[in-house]
């Protein structure tokens, strides 16, 4: 083949019937971004709605945790003088324990920049029923200390699950640490309502 047929095949190949016009070379397109991913305000908007539903499920578990506070702190009040040292000692732990836990909430509620629960939303948010008003019946209050773990429990573990599906680490671990304290004030409580029950068989 010679040198001017070689060059021949380099160059832009001429239209028919135009005198002078080249074909241009048609290349693929490069495929265009689509404006929703690229758009900036796209990723501030699901942080926000991740920070709102994490936010709203700590403030119904903070309500939670402020009625059981009330739960405990008024039957340790009220049984210092009408049951056992023990019984009284495991009350005051779960207290103690149950204070930590709302600082604990509050906190985490403030750091993704939500208000948290007051006093006077407690009843309109809480699965918890309001504590028993004299302790006529010691059974009674701990089989309602138990039951209001449980239900919290429960809360617990769909917040649980819905941070992970988030990818709400810190809120996560802090509801994971929570469902392990309500775990064993449960576990406590069932425990000593079996010993009573055996010590009065």
């Amino acid at each position: 083949m010679s040198i001017d047929s070689r060059l021949d095949r380099t160059r832009t190949p001429v239209v028919p019937g135009i005198p002078g016009a080249s074909r241009q070379l048609l290349l693929p397109k490069k495929a265009s971004k689509s404006r929703s991913s690229a758009h900036p305000g796209s990723g501030r908007s699901r942080r926000r709605a991740i920070r709102a539903a994490s936010s709203q499920a700590l403030n119904g578990l903070l309500a939670d945790s402020m009625m059981l506070y009330d739960h405990y702190g008024r039957y340790l009040w009220l049984l210092s003088d009408h049951t056992s040292c023990q019984l009284n000692v495991l009350l005051g732990k779960h207290t103690d324990e149950q204070r930590e836990l709302i600082d604990l909430i509050v906190e985490r509620v403030r750091e993704l920049g939500a208000a948290t629960t007051v006093p006077l939303q407690v009843a309109e948010l809480t699965v918890v029923s309001r504590p028993l008003k004299d302790v006529g019946d010691v059974p009674a209050m701990l089989a309602g200390l138990l039951e209001a773990h449980e239900l919290i429990i429960g809360r617990i573990r769909e917040a649980i699950t819905m941070t992970a599906t988030s990818r709400d680490r810190e809120t996560n671990d802090l509801l994971r640490h929570t469902l392990r304290r309500h775990e064993s004030q449960a576990w406590s409580i069932a425990d000593h309502i079996a010993e009573s029950d055996a010590k009065r068989a």
